[in-house]
């Protein structure tokens, strides 16, 4: 049965935003849109008339997010991206890379947990590509001249498929690898196998320090496993903490205590990096008050203890580079 395709259109014209990749829409950065990348080639490969980030003219279909996909994403091809200008400095400006040029791929779409409140992907089907079709494109890649890569599926796959992606991604020699970064949950997988075939950041949405709230929204996680972000450090790879505030039901006190995790988290170097949001959900009053502890999490820099382990951290120019970037991005909010 051929895939279904858009109806005739003068053009089919990509704009991405700031929004375009984002799970938590009150967040607005620039991401490489890798499925909507993946779409714009698909359309292309099949002779539309597509355009990538043009001014819009009128008669154009205007393409923004991914609910506009409408090819299964198992479908999709690798993006295109010469077409789609994955080099272009909007893109590698991202906080989540240390190596440059660099770019994003899908590995698989939506989340194989699937049940937090708080995410778009709430209850969609998790699919996940082949892993011959994974390390193909990261060597394509390779070839292009990226230096890392960030995958950008809700979940990172584990179990049987993380096992032979590992196996088939050490048999690439070291020196034609990418360095590689995901979202991961907090989970016990070899992450010392992991940082042995390439990765370097792994980004676990910690969330909240109150268990209560980690049940409530769904997270299937306690707060004991954060014992997983101590044994990705010691396997060398760097954290990345995500933390959300605003949870309707949180006191401040709540509040205070998941900012001291996320300090405490940084000051003994179990995570390299942090952010915070704003929890939101449709139809639900969020605690305006801990808005203000969002930038609070930054003020950890007058820490002796962070500087102490962040400089422990330092291996190359290209760290102490990494860590400026972060301490200044920080700063700025």
């Amino acid at each position: 049965m051929p895939l279904p395709l858009r109806g005739e259109v003068m053009r089919i014209n990509f704009q991405p935003t700031t929004e375009t990749q984002q799970r938590q829409h009150e967040k607005h950065t620039w991401v490489y849109p890798v499925k909507l990348a993946a779409y714009a080639t698909w359309l292309k490969n099949h002779g539309k008339n597509v355009v990538w980030d043009e001014s819009v003219k009128e008669g154009d279909e205007v393409v923004m997010y991914d609910s506009q996909v409408n090819i299964p994403f198992l479908s999709l091809p690798a993006p295109d991206r010469v077409f789609t200008g994955a080099k272009n400095f909007r893109w590698q400006r991202n906080g989540n890379f240390k190596y440059h040029p660099a770019t994003y791929i899908q590995v698989a779409d939506h989340c194989w947990h699937g049940k937090c409140e708080f995410c778009v992907e709430k209850g969609k089907e998790y699919q996940v590509r082949p892993v011959w079709d994974v390390i193909d494109e990261l060597k394509e890649l390779n070839r292009q001249g990226f230096k890392e890569v960030f995958d950008d599926s809700g979940t990172f796959p584990v179990g049987k498929w993380l096992k032979e992606f590992l196996k088939a991604i050490k048999g690439i020699h070291p020196t034609k690898r990418v360095v590689l970064g995901c979202n991961m949950r907090l989970v016990d997988v070899d992450y010392r196998a992991m940082a042995h075939s390439g990765f370097r950041m792994l980004l676990f949405g910690v969330e909240s320090a109150n268990q209560e709230t980690l049940d409530k929204i769904s997270k299937g996680t306690k707060i004991s496993d954060i014992k997983y972000l101590a044994k990705a450090n010691r396997a060398g790879l760097d954290c990345h903490g995500a933390f959300m505030f605003g949870y309707p039901w949180e006191t401040e006190d709540d509040a205070e205590r998941t900012l001291k995790l996320v300090h405490t988290l940084l000051k003994k170097g179990w995570i390299r990096t942090a952010q915070a949001s704003f929890y939101s959900v449709a139809g639900m009053q969020s605690n305006l008050f801990a808005k203000k502890y969002i930038p609070k999490i930054y003020d950890v820099w007058k820490s002796p203890q962070f500087w102490k382990s962040q400089i422990m951290k330092i291996k190359d120019m290209d760290d102490l580079k990494y860590l400026w970037r972060c301490v200044m991005e920080g700063l700025k909010r």
